[in-house]
């Protein structure tokens, strides 16, 4: 009578950890699909925000070569203009083609 005893014992231990083992591994579907919306959302939510700050980055670099190369044209005409002046008070005539200058 005992093995009987252990037998059903066995049985209702091994159908419990079955039912167990269900509801354990849809937990764990659940929380890891959780998982996966979160990290898919934030990685859309991180891919806009890179995606802004390389934008804003590429204006900054854009904006900081055309002041650098303006700087570097504007010190070649005041140099130019700072030769014109330098012959005009040495009395020598600025000639550009057949038109002279002062």
């Amino acid at each position: 009578m005992s093995s009987i005893v252990n037998s059903l014992t066995d049985l209702f231990k091994a159908i419990i950890g079955v039912f167990w083992s269900f509801f354990t591994t849809a937990a764990h579907l659940v929380e890891n699909t959780g998982i996966f919306v979160f990290k898919s959302a934030e990685g859309v939510v991180n891919l806009i925000l890179e995606f802004f700050k390389g934008l804003v980055e590429l204006a900054g670099g854009i904006i900081q070569f055309i002041v650098g190369n303006l700087i570097v044209l504007g010190l070649i005409a005041a140099a130019g203009f700072a030769f014109l002046q330098y012959q005009r008070k040495q009395g020598n005539t600025v000639q550009v083609g057949n038109k002279k200058l002062n």
